[in-house]
C-alpha cells in the first residue's frame, strides 16, 4: 500500500569498515546495506564530500536497531540506512526529524520527516536450477505451499526477529493471504537467520526456493548464476526502504548532508545504475532490466513487526 501511492545490545558481528583517514570519523552510519548496495554510493558521497570521513557498521535490520536501543542514551550513530518504513515508525523515538529538500521528491513522504525514501525494493521467488527442474518451478506465492519442496531441498524464509526482508515478506504476505497460510509455509521450512544467508542458501544450492531482493536476483542471473527469478502472478511482496537521523546524533550537520546526498537525484541515479534498485524518486526510472512495476501485484507489511515475530514464532512452536 505504502509503494502503491508511494532492524545482543552489541554486534559482534557486524563488519566495520572505514573510509577516509584516523579513527575518528565525521559521520557514523549503521546499515543493513551490504557492500555491493552502499559500496557505489558511499564512492559518490566521498567525491562530493571528500571532507566528510565515514565509518559504516554493517548488521541486519534488528541487530542495528538492538544496537540503536542500547546505545539511545549515548548514541554512537549518527545515520541509520536501510529497513522498511515500518522499522523506523516503529522505532521513532531511537531518531530525530529533519525535513530534508528531497523529501517531497519521493514516492513516499514520513508527515513527520523522520525517515527519507531510499529504494522500492520488490522481493520475488528465487529458485536454485541445481535442484528444481522446468515443470516444478512456482508460478505464485500459493505454489510455494507444497510438500515437494522439502524433497527437492526446501523452502527458506529469514527469520522475521532479525531481517527486515523477512519481516516485510511475512507481514505482506500475511496480511495478503492470511496466518494459516504462513503456518503451512512454515511447515518443512528452513528458518535463516538473516536474508543474506536465505538468498545464498537458494544461490549455492542448499535449499531449492526462498525469497530475493530483486537487484541482486538481477544481477545473479546476469552474472550466469543457476538461478531463476519468478515473479508471482498472485502478489509480489514489497517495501519503500528508508533511512534516517539518529536521535542525539554527534555529527548532526553531517548527518544531514548525507540525507540530503541519499535523497538527491544525482545519488538515486547512481542507486538505479550500480545497484539495479527502483528509486524512490517520482522523476529518476528504473532499472531497464526489472519488470514494469505497474504490471505487478504488489503487497506490502501489514502488522507490525513485534506481532509479525510473536506469530511465527508460535506457528513454530517456539
Amino acid at each position: 500500500m505504502m509503494i502503491r501511492s508511494a532492524i545482543a545490545a552489541l554486534i559482534s558481528s557486524a563488519t566495520v569498515l572505514v573510509a577516509g583517514q584516523g579513527l575518528a570519523a565525521d559521520l557514523v552510519v549503521y546499515t543493513s546495506h551490504g557492500e555491493t548496495t552502499s559500496g557505489p554510493v558511499l564512492d559518490a558521497f566521498k567525491k562530493v564530500h571528500p571532507d566528510i570521513n565515514v565509518t559504516v557498521v554493517r548488521g541486519g535490520t534488528g541487530e542495528v536497531i538492538e544496537r540503536l536501543r542500547a546505545e539511545s542514551k549515548n548514541p554512537t550513530a549518527d545515520i541509520l540506512w536501510g529497513g522498511p518504513t515500518q522499522t523506523f515508525d516503529e522505532n521513532s523515538a531511537l531518531f530525530q526529524a529533519y525535513e530534508s529538500k528531497t523529501d517531497a521528491d519521493m514516492v513516499a513522504v514520513d508527515p513527520n520527516h523522520i525517515w527519507h525514501p531510499y529504494t522500492v525494493l520488490l522481493q520475488p521467488i528465487i529458485v536454485s536450477t541445481k535442484r528444481v527442474s522446468s515443470g516444478d518451478m512456482p508460478k505464485t506465492q500459493a505454489d510455494l505451499v507444497s510438500e515437494k519442496w522439502k524433497g527437492l531441498g526446501s523452502l527458506i524464509i529469514p527469520d522475521p526477529a532479525k531481517s527486515g526482508t523477512g519481516y516485510t515478506i511475512l507481514s505482506a504476505l500475511a496480511g495478503q493471504m492470511g496466518w494459516e497460510f504462513v503456518g503451512n509455509l512454515a511447515k518443512g521450512a528452513r528458518i535463516a537467520p538473516g536474508s543474506d544467508d536465505a538468498f545464498n542458501a537458494v544461490r549455492d544450492g542448499e535449499a531449492a526456493v526462498g525469497w530475493i531482493n530483486e537487484d541482486l536476483g538481477a544481477k545473479w542471473k546476469a552474472e550466469g548464476l543457476p538461478i531463476d527469478v519468478i515473479y508471482p502472478a498472485d502478489a509480489v511482496t514489497g517495501q519503500v526502504d528508508a533511512q534516517a537521523i539518529v536521535a542525539g546524533a554527534q555529527h548532526l550537520d553531517e548527518a544531514k548532508e548525507f540525507i540530503d546526498f541519499l535523497g538527491s537525484k544525482s545519488s538515486h541515479e547512481v542507486v538505479r545504475d550500480a545497484t539495479v534498485r527502483r528509486s524512490a524518486r517520482n522523476d529518476v526510472t528504473p532499472p531497464s532490466v526489472l519488470p514494469d512495476i505497474g504490471s505487478l501485484n504488489i503487497i506490502s507489511p501489514v502488522d507490525p513487526k513485534q506481532v509479525v515475530v510473536a506469530r511465527f514464532q508460535e506457528l513454530l512452536g517456539q
